[in-house]
Order: C-alpha cells, then sequence, then structure tokens
C-alpha cells in the first residue's frame, strides 16, 4: 500500500492536470479571463510529464551525470516562469480595477529580475537545482495577485457572493498552492544538502498543494459550463 501512494504522489504533478482537463475540452466557448488558465493546464500538462519521466527514469534509461536529460531543473524554470505570465494575464484580464497598473507591470519586473538572475547569478540549466529565487519570486508575485483578488472583493465589489466571483475558486487553489509552497521553493537546495529524505518528503506538501490546485480549477470550469 505504501508503494501505490508513494507512486500516486510521485505522479502528482501530472495526474491532477487531467482533473480539470475534461472540463477544458468540453466548454468551447470561455470568458476571456480563463483562457490562460486553458492554455497553462495543457501547457503544464506536458511540462510536468516531462520533469516526472526524466526523474523516474533517467537512469533505466542509460541517462548518466553530464546528459542533458540527466536533469529536469531546467524543465521546472521554464514552467516556473509560463506560470508566472498566464496566472499574471488571468488577473489582468478579470479586469478588477484595484492595483491595476501594478499588476501589468508586475510581468514585466519579474522577466527582468529573473534575467538579471540567470545572466549574473544562476545557471538556467543547472544540473542539481532547480532555482530556489526564480520559484520563490513567482510565489511571491502570485501570492500577492491572490491577496489583491481578495481585498478587491472586500473594498469594491460586495454585490455577488463570494463564490460567485469571476476565478474564484481558482484564486482560492492558487492562494494555497503558493502560500504552501513559497518557503519550499526558498530553502530547497538548502534542504537538499542539509537532509535530502527530508527535502524530499517536504516536496510532497507541494504536490498536495498542486493536486488542490488543479481541484480548484476543475471546479470553477465546470461550474462555468453549468
Amino acid at each position: 500500500m505504501n508503494s501505490i501512494l508513494r507512486e500516486i504522489l510521485d505522479w502528482a504533478e501530472v495526474w491532477p492536470l487531467l482533473i480539470p482537463l475534461p472540463f477544458i475540452i468540453k466548454n468551447k466557448s470561455l470568458p476571456k479571463y480563463l483562457n490562460p488558465i486553458k492554455a497553462y493546464v495543457l501547457i503544464a500538462l506536458i511540462i510536468n510529464l516531462g520533469t516526472t519521466v526524466i526523474w523516474k527514469y533517467k537512469e533505466p534509461w542509460g541517462f548518466k551525470e553530464g546528459d542533458f536529460l540527466w536533469s529536469n531543473n531546467f524543465l521546472y524554470n521554464i514552467h516556473s516562469v509560463i506560470r508566472l505570465l498566464l496566472f499574471s494575464y488571468f488577473f489582468i484580464l478579470l479586469g478588477q480595477r484595484f492595483m491595476h497598473r501594478v499588476k501589468k507591470a508586475l510581468p514585466f519586473l519579474f522577466l527582468l529580475l529573473a534575467a538579471v538572475n540567470f545572466i549574473f547569478f544562476e545557471n538556467f540549466f543547472d544540473r542539481w537545482m532547480f532555482s530556489n529565487r526564480l520559484l520563490a519570486m513567482e510565489a511571491a508575485i502570485l501570492l500577492f495577485y491572490c491577496l489583491q483578488y481578495y481585498i478587491y472583493l472586500t473594498i469594491e465589489d460586495r454585490s455577488t457572493a463570494l463564490v460567485k466571483q469571476p476565478g474564484f475558486w481558482i484564486v482560492t487553489g492558487l492562494s494555497f498552492f503558493v502560500a504552501a509552497s513559497f518557503f519550499i521553493f526558498l530553502f530547497y537546495s538548502y534542504l537538499t544538502a542539509e537532509d535530502l529524505k527530508f527535502a524530499v518528503d517536504i516536496w510532497d506538501v507541494h504536490n498536495i498543494a498542486y493536486v488542490l490546485l488543479c481541484i480548484c480549477i476543475a471546479i470553477n470550469f465546470k461550474k462555468q459550463n453549468d
């Protein structure tokens, strides 16, 4: 039983994305603000399948240290950039007036800081560790987007029930995911150096939070279909 649960958790960056997929495919006419989330689910499914396959099968398939596909860290970095850009676009398309200029500027600031980081400090294709700085910065910006979403609803829009607000379930799932993952991303390289087993175990928290994110995305798209 433990081995089955372990395998489920090991693939928990892939199969949860299949949960919202039927609802996304079923609905051909989506509100504009959901298009970035639709794109994210499809792109993330491909990227996460690649990261997990490389991690699980690099040794059985004969990849050795130094081979390009020996490490999947570059895929985590790519995923982080794509996730930030698509979810940022989602928040912008929601059309909330609160801090609208800041929300539009943040993706450009993120790309600028990411470029500086990889030009001067880190290697985008590092074989040993994905970029803690990149993923932590992404999580912090997405958490800001989530907080301003709730602040806007509290201050500006009290006429509609909270659960019926556009994007509510997506933002709720994202809030939980980035809040749970921020410190994992920030300190993961330290954890792997000090206690590899604990680092592997704590990544399960990230995976469980990701499952919740995908469930919330599915709920949002299902309610859109109803």
